[in-house]
């Protein structure tokens, strides 16, 4: 299926002429992992579909609660055809449909090792802030974000910055406003890993962004598609690579995104025990 959709939009897919055959294949698309890429290879391989675009839901993205609640209303409002015709969902925000599906579900994930991802979303935020302003003009998010102490509510898009991508995955069935924007583990660290290594093992199909053709391998022998090939990944041609940023920011990063580290970890073992399982 060929269709041209913007990555921040939410995409809902039902099955053309009968009830969808399977689960609900279900795409929770995290910001900066490869996901608009991935979302390509899901529409080669879904059956003939009727596409419904959703709502804009980016002013609700910091608003866990909210998120439910606005996709637990929309699929109360389907009704039951409609329900069963249901075969895929793809967005930033589609893990929070989770807990209001009554079908069985393929919930994927890709996840990105961390700072390179806090990277990433930091020079396309500059590249944006500094769009036709003068050169030289300066521009101190970074510095802004772990070097001010937050009093009270933190400007919108500095979560992005701590633990982004655990923080997704734990809001869908957690109240995370008391996992600290602090560096290192907080006294409770374990509680947050337990929840996330249960998120990890038994809802989520995670993949690692470093490793993303052998994910869609597995993806694809998992849900019998007949198209793996993986389109190519976009790339900031004005971001300076990895390795050419300095040991110390990306020691500060790694200890304001500790668990986001222990996820990446995580996902990746899961991933390399996977495809050592299935011969790739």
């Amino acid at each position: 299926m060929v269709v041209h959709v913007r990555s921040a939009q939410s995409e809902a897919y039902f099955s053309a002429d009968a009830p969808a055959e399977g689960p609900v294949v279900l795409f929770f698309h995290i910001q900066k992992t490869a996901g608009t890429a991935l979302r390509r290879v899901i529409r080669e391989n879904l059956p003939p579909s009727d596409l419904e675009l959703g709502a804009d839901l980016r002013d609700l993205r910091y608003e866990p609660e909210e998120l439910l609640r606005w996709h637990r209303e929309w699929y109360e409002e389907l009704d039951g055809e409609r329900r069963a015709r249901l075969s895929c969902v793809m967005s930033h925000y589609a893990g929070y449909l989770l807990p209001a599906l009554d079908r069985p579900v393929e919930a994927l994930v890709v996840v990105r090792e961390p700072v390179d991802r806090v990277l990433s979303f930091y020079w396309e935020k500059r590249r944006n802030a500094l769009r036709r302003k003068e050169p030289g003009t300066g521009f101190n998010l970074m510095e802004k974000v772990y070097e001010t102490p937050s009093r009270g509510r933190p400007p919108q898009a500095w979560p992005q910055f701590f633990n982004w991508q655990s923080r997704c995955l734990l809001s869908v069935f957690h109240d995370i406003s008391a996992l600290p924007a602090s560096p290192g583990p907080p006294p409770d660290a374990d509680l947050w890993r337990g929840r996330l290594r249960e998120l990890v093992e038994g809802t989520f199909f995670v993949g690692v962004q470093d490793r993303f053709d052998r994910y869609v391998e597995l993806v694809g022998r998992r849900l019998g598609w007949q198209q793996t090939q993986a389109a190519r990944k976009g790339v900031n041609k004005d971001r300076p690579p990895l390795e050419e940023s300095s040991p110390e920011l990306r020691e500060l990063i790694a200890d304001r995104n500790w668990l986001d580290v222990e996820l990446y970890e995580l996902c990746r073992e899961v991933q390399l025990r996977r495809e050592a399982d299935s011969g790739l």
